[in-house]
């Protein structure tokens, strides 16, 4: 996948910070937040979910649709800081498969770096 980079040579990547469980609640506000970036031509973007200690399936169905949306723009969507609990919810639904989770920030960042 080619990346848009920004003027030093790196892709332009915003994170955005769950403050909670990745739920339909909270992800309804996160789809706003994606939005909104995404109408900014926002296209890669690292989701942080330290604070998360479960995550349902309507929460990330909603997810799935963002990454959806995102990646038919050339962008995407990668995971950061998963909580045992929360990898274990995406490896059981077989969404570790599809979606790309590093254990830091700094992983998640470098992974969206073009060599």
């Amino acid at each position: 996948m080619s990346h848009r980079l920004n003027g030093n040579g790196r892709v332009a990547v915003n994170v955005v910070r769950c403050d909670g469980d990745l739920n339909a609640s909270r992800m309804v506000q996160m789809k706003s937040r994606f939005s909104r970036l995404i109408n900014r031509n926002r296209r890669f973007f690292l989701l942080d979910l330290k604070e998360a200690n479960h995550a349902d399936l309507a929460g990330l169905g909603i997810l799935i649709d963002r990454i959806r949306r995102v990646r038919t723009l050339k962008g995407d969507i990668r995971l950061f800081n998963l909580r045992p609990e929360v990898a274990e919810i995406l490896r059981m639904i077989g969404l570790n498969q599809v979606i790309a989770t590093y254990a830091t920030e700094e992983e998640a960042r470098r992974s969206f770096q073009v060599a």
